[in-house]
């Protein structure tokens, strides 16, 4: 016998879920990214400069853009894995 589907209410619980950790994961990144000065004046290093630089494509809008949008799309399937996650370990908690 088939598994019952699961409700609107469900479906609805896990996409705002989803969005909500996307945000999230977002909001850090950025505050990651900021960070990247400091850790190269604490470190005495170039490497934070230079992962801003690559991620800054040379200045090119067009770029800076597929920059932004892979880096949304990242913590977008980031987020869609966690909440799988999630969703495993609390029907296995529910038995």
């Amino acid at each position: 016998m088939p598994a019952p589907q699961p409700g609107l209410a469900y479906t609805a619980l896990k996409t705002l879920a989803t969005v909500a950790i996307t945000v999230v994961l977002i909001a850090l990144l950025r505050g990651g990214l900021a960070l990247l000065p400091k850790f190269d004046s604490v470190t005495g290093g170039q490497a934070g400069t230079h992962l801003l630089q690559l991620l800054a494509g040379d200045g090119q809008a067009r770029t800076q853009n597929a920059v932004s949008i892979g880096l949304m799309l990242g913590c977008f399937i980031l987020a869609v894995l966690l909440v799988q996650v999630l969703e495993k370990l609390w029907r296995k908690r529910a038995r």
